[in-house]
């Protein structure tokens, strides 16, 4: 079977020599990014995050950090970008909400569910940054109140707290009240895992740096790997039991294509000890446990 190119199939673009240059070192995100970029002109993360259905915002500014390397994009400085970002709104004034809330019941039921959520009694400051969240920066109030809930537990109990976890919950792509309800979830996963990695270690959660928080979160979100291959990346890290190594072995392994630990063990990573590819637990029938004195028994060849 062959095929050619049909002819005047959708609208055609330029494409830079470099992007092909480049084809065999990209990923499939960010071939798809310089595509879309390309066609539209748009470099606004959240933009292509959602054109292209990517995992996040974040997704999109890795690929376009990663062409700005390559070449194909040029940094932008504040003092030098043609469309700034707008002016802030200013906050509304108390005489203004009682107002909008005669025209939007939500704006009551926003204000009196926050601070049920957050444990406290806002000041009219506190409601004006709250109010605002709402109607000048158009956050959903099914965000606002679960992620108001996520941060009182956290031990945080202002607005203020509110406003910068809402924030990075948008660059994350969190925009609607699923999206923030799978989002918590995914959130008690990485605390699970967390906890989980530091116990094998011997460590409190509180131990744990930033940066190793996010290298274990990686191995579940990214790698797709469960407790079982970190126990097995222990076992190759010896005394070296840190988890900078251990991501260091477990990425070793994602970029062999080995996803289970019958396919660590299948693939040689334990070569000369006493462990079977098809077996995920030793069988219990140790040779180096037979009871002293007694003469090892081994299979005549054919």
């Amino acid at each position: 079977m062959t095929y050619r190119i049909v002819r005047q199939n959708g609208d055609s673009i330029a494409v830079p020599q470099l992007v092909f240059h480049q084809l065999p070192n990209a990923d499939e995100a960010s071939v798809r990014v310089a595509l879309y970029l390309l066609a539209t002109g748009s470099t606004d993360p959240r933009e292509i995050a959602h054109a292209l259905h990517l995992k996040s915002p974040r997704a999109a500014e890795r690929a376009l950090l990663w062409w700005a390397g390559a070449g194909l994009l040029e940094v932008v400085h504040p003092e030098e970008d043609p469309h700034p970002a707008p002016a802030e709104k200013p906050l509304p004034t108390i005489a203004q909400i009682n107002e909008a809330s005669l025209r939007d019941p939500m704006i009551a039921v926003l204000t009196t569910e926050t601070q049920s959520a957050l444990g406290v009694a806002l000041g009219h400051s506190a409601l004006q940054q709250l109010v605002a969240l709402y109607l000048n920066e158009d956050y959903p109030i099914d965000v606002i109140l679960p992620c108001a809930a996520h941060v009182a537990g956290c031990g945080r109990h202002s607005v203020a707290a509110l406003r910068q976890e809402l924030r990075r919950w948008r660059a994350d792509g969190v925009e609607t009240g699923e999206q923030a309800e799978a989002y918590l979830e995914r959130l008690a996963r990485r605390q699970q895992s967390q906890k989980a990695v530091a116990g094998m270690l011997g460590l409190s959660v509180e131990d744990l740096t930033l940066t190793e928080r996010t290298r274990i979160a990686q191995w579940s979100e990214e790698f797709g790997y469960g407790e079982d291959m970190v126990r097995e990346a222990l076992l190759h890290a010896g005394e070296k039991r840190e988890v900078r190594y251990l991501h260091g072995i477990l990425k070793a392994w994602h970029a062999k294509g080995w996803r289970t630990v019958q396919d660590v063990r299948g693939g040689g990573a334990l070569t000369g000890s006493n462990l079977r590819a098809d077996r995920p637990t030793p069988s219990g029938r140790d040779i180096f446990q037979r009871a002293p004195g007694r003469v090892r028994r081994l299979k005549r060849e054919e």
